[in-house]
């Protein structure tokens, strides 16, 4: 035997300990895989093979001594030594394969007979030859066949034994295993379909494992992929390289069984973690998109019903979004009738109302006259118990408004000036298609006035004194539409407190909307119900705690609520009496007349809801403006 020279530089020492480990990697992977098979009471062939695996321990032992990854040079002497003590191990090793070829042979199938044939080849190579200074790779053993798993796991090694070695393993295990000879092999592998884990080599010619497992990080359609670097280069380096290019773990060659398969179980549990988070992301954004779709007004009922079939809190969701847009679909084309009902209702009334002319125009304010030099008088609108309304173009905005002029006597005092603003400004904060949305408040030469978005229709009072009774459908359109805008109000803080067909305006489209928010509390303040002209028409939508000056709430515009819709279902107040005094006896002492009896058409669950609405008590009353919204939408 020649003696082999030193080794100079990091690279050169990592080479040959690569080179020296692997054949050890075959001999303890085939090995083992022999022992598994071998009933434990079968001394004969077990005894040999714990003997191979303790030699096998004995060789990484002083390779390991002699070849650390450290170290940038190893003496030609220090190499000498090396294969000479290698020796001992490897005629062990070949000792007891022969043993178990000759002793055991007739108890071994072909199978063991090839692997040991395979373990006999790889010790061989432990030691140099005559010739050589140091030993070569030489392929051992054949691929086996695949098997049908749930896992695909692509195996990366130039040498043909590692393949084989890992390939039974991860049989063993219940994987299906798809082998690739070299780093392009196993890149174009993984782009022509799915993997769940890559076991790769570092030491490979033409493209190296850091490189592969690179581009397997870089390219966004692998990305996700675990890989599992396994390679006799076991220095600290080049895991610590690998883990921060990606890697999901590192085993060195020879690895033991046990910790393989922790690791591949391990990756893999954690792929399916991240398979099962994507798949749940990606049905979190179809029910995004089904949220988008219903506020489009696209949804499709049943679009998630593949969702709706997990067990999980995402399928509750999905069944409970699909129902309640289902409902509010339905409700939307209910809504749909009614106001088409209720367009119908406006459009007769227009046509009754025709040529005839509004209340008398304050003669304070004409028709072309300009106030606080900002806003141009364009018509009388009529008078009530706060003042004037006029129509207005606002030069400041360019559009127009409409201008409501207050009672001098009601704006007299600065305090209660004060307080209205503090009204007005949480009037402002309410925004909805429902409400007359509220500008400013505004003085000149002593005349305090309100500008609030002009509204061309008709009032609930107007259309109730031409049409009296209305259909039920109608009623429900103006009914949902108040309670929709309660919600809101009553959201912020405000409560109407003069809620009245005066104050419900309907335009062409039927869209109603509510105006006056705030301004009711001007009338409160001070005042008394006997007051002449302060309240006309007022105290009839009251309920009895507002009338006897009790502390209100939301409940008392439910109330009013009650009373605008049993007006407008039977053409009548459900209380009437020609002085407040009188009202208020009856509030004590009678109960209305069931809306059943008043009107017969009018369907029982909406006399229901009605008759709900105008209990005494406000605890009996339907408790918000919500549960309101919700009872009318459920009225058949």
């Amino acid at each position: 035997m020649t003696t082999p020279g030193s080794l100079t530089g990091p690279q050169a020492v990592a080479e040959l300990r690569h080179h020296l480990r692997t054949p050890v990697n075959h001999i303890v992977g085939y090995t083992e895989m022999l022992l598994e098979d071998v009933p434990p009471d079968d001394g004969s062939r077990r005894a040999p093979l714990e003997e191979i695996l303790a030699a096998a321990q004995d060789v990484l032992a002083k390779i390991s001594a002699v070849l650390a990854p450290t170290l940038p040079q190893i003496p030609a002497e220090a190499l000498t030594r090396l294969y000479g003590d290698l020796r001992e191990p490897q005629n062990r090793i070949i000792g007891a394969v022969t043993t178990l070829q000759t002793a055991a042979g007739a108890a071994l199938d072909a199978a063991a007979l090839e692997d040991l044939g395979k373990i006999l080849r790889a010790a061989e190579q432990l030691a140099p030859r005559a010739n050589t200074s140091a030993p070569g790779i030489s392929p051992a053993g054949a691929t086996g066949t695949t098997a049908d798993a749930a896992s695909t796991v692509l195996v990366v090694d130039d040498d043909a034994g590692n393949r084989d070695i890992l390939q039974r393993r991860l049989q063993r295990l219940g994987h299906r295993v798809i082998p690739a000879e070299s780093g392009r092999r196993a890149l174009e592998l993984l782009a022509g379909g799915p993997c769940d884990l890559v076991l790769l080599d570092i030491m490979m010619p033409e493209m190296d494992g850091f490189e592969v497992l690179s581009r397997i990080k870089q390219d966004p359609a692998t990305r996700d992929v675990p890989v599992i670097v396994i390679s006799a280069l076991d220095d600290l380096s080049a895991a610590v390289r690998c883990i921060e290019q990606g890697a999901e773990d590192f085993l060195s060659k020879p690895f033991e069984p046990v910790l393989l398969k922790a690791r591949v179980g391990a990756s893999l549990d954690k792929k399916r973690l991240r398979d099962r988070e994507r798949a749940y992301l990606q049905d979190v954004d179809r029910v995004l998109g089904a949220a988008a779709a219903v506020e489009a007004g696209t949804y499709q009922a049943g679009s998630l019903g593949q969702i709706a079939r997990r067990q999980d809190a995402l399928g509750k969701l999905a069944r409970v979004f699909d129902s309640m847009a289902t409902q509010v679909r339905a409700r939307e084309q209910q809504l749909h009738e009614q106001v088409r009902a209720l367009r119908t209702e406006i459009a007769t009334a227009r046509r009754s109302t025709a040529g005839m002319t509004r209340p008398g125009q304050d003669p304070a304010l004409r028709t072309g006259e300009r106030l606080a030099g900002r806003y141009d008088i364009l018509a009388s609108l009529g008078n009530g118990g706060m003042g004037a309304v006029y129509r207005a173009q606002d030069l400041e905005l360019g559009e127009e408004v409409a201008l409501k002029t207050l009672r001098h006597d009601l704006v007299a005092d600065a305090q209660v000036i004060e307080r209205f603003k503090t009204e007005i400004r949480l009037a402002r904060r309410i925004s909805h298609r429902n409400v007359v949305r509220t500008h400013d408040l505004g003085e000149w030469q002593g005349t305090y006035f309100l500008t609030m978005e002009y509204v061309e229709g008709i009032t609930v009072r107007e259309l109730i004194d031409t049409r009296g009774r209305l259909a039920a459908d109608a009623v429900l359109a103006i009914g949902s539409q108040l309670a929709e805008a309660l919600v809101v109000a009553h959201g912020e803080g405000v409560i109407h407190r003069d809620i009245k067909p005066q104050n419900l305006l309907l335009d062409g489209q039927g869209v109603l909307k509510v105006m006056d928010f705030g301004v009711a509390r001007l009338a409160e303040r001070g005042s008394q119900l006997t007051e002449a002209g302060l309240v006309v028409g007022t105290p009839s939508y009251m309920p009895p705690e507002q009338l006897f000056g009790e502390e209100i709430d939301a409940r008392a515009d439910l109330w009013a609520c009650g009373v605008v819709l049993y007006e407008c279902l039977a053409g009548r107040l459900p209380f009437d009496a020609p002085t407040p005094m009188a009202l208020v006896a009856k509030l004590l002492q009678d109960e209305p007349e069931p809306l059943g009896q008043a009107n017969p058409d009018v369907p029982p669950a909406l006399a229901a809801v009605v008759m709900d609405l105008l209990a005494k008590r406000p605890d009996d009353r339907v408790p918000s403006a919500q549960a309101l919204r919700e009872r009318l939408g459920a009225v058949a």
